[in-house]
């Protein structure tokens, strides 16, 4: 016969093993998501690179909570590599490798394009498009950031958006995609065309602004004034930009 002992140390050696056999479990389950996690958000990611060779007009909503803070609901962007441009009823900023220009209000600023920027800077962004408003590139930035956050879920849907077939992602459980401690978000919704176009996002940008559009027109062709400032708009040329 087993001793007491004996038969109670085997009964905790087994139970041990079961905890230790879920907790590896749990720890392959874990990885395993997050490998899953990181290769559907590192799709989207190759999928919204490719917009930066598209030419392209897309007109974008303002939605949710900033429509109702903004005057300005619709912004258009125009792109035909390596020329991009914003445009609201109120304003406008061009980007070319050579010169920036930007307007609000029919007066408008152009500058060199001293440090050979490809995109323009946030604060630019924002002064035209307004805070609710998100760039491809900085979707792109967001996307490729929450793909290695631990502990996020993802789901994949299919949309249709302004006549364009797309495929969506909803991350959930995201914390501090830039590993700071402010500007945090805890879920990202990311929707890009089968040609690599940002169909609709919504999430918070690593500024702490809420974004939220939604593509509403497409069309695969550019017009060339809109590389322009608008007609009728004074034109001042300066060093530097003092929006």
């Amino acid at each position: 016969m087993t001793p007491p002992r004996d038969h109670l140390a085997g009964r905790l050696v087994a139970l041990c093993a079961l905890v230790l056999l879920g907790a590896g479990c749990g720890v392959v389950d874990t990885v395993q998501n997050a490998v899953d996690t990181a290769n559907t958000l590192g799709s989207f990611a190759d999928r919204l690179g490719r917009s930066a060779q598209l030419t392209f007009t897309a007109e974008y909503r303002i939605v949710g909570e900033e429509a109702g803070q903004r005057e300005t609901e619709t912004v258009i962007l125009s792109q035909q590599p390596p020329n991009s441009a914003l445009s609201t009823p109120g304003g406008r900023l061009v980007h070319t490798p050579e010169y920036m220009i930007i307007c609000s209000d029919g007066a408008c600023q152009k500058s060199p394009n001293t440090a050979a920027t490809t995109t323009p800077e946030a604060g630019m962004v924002t002064a035209v498009a307004g805070p609710g408003f998100v760039t491809p590139e900085l979707a792109l930035g967001l996307v490729a950031a929450a793909a290695i956050v631990p502990n996020t879920d993802v789901r994949t849907t299919e949309r249709r958006i302004a006549g364009q077939e797309t495929l969506c992602a909803d991350v959930t459980g995201v914390s501090d995609p830039r590993g700071g401690t402010e500007g945090t978000l805890d879920r990202l919704t990311v929707c890009v065309t089968e040609s690599g176009v940002l169909a609709a996002f919504a999430g918070r940008t690593d500024s702490g602004e809420q974004a939220a559009i939604e593509l509403v027109k497409y069309s695969g062709k550019v017009d060339g004034s809109a590389f322009a400032p608008p007609a009728g708009a004074t034109v001042e040329d300066i060093a530097q930009p003092r929006w």
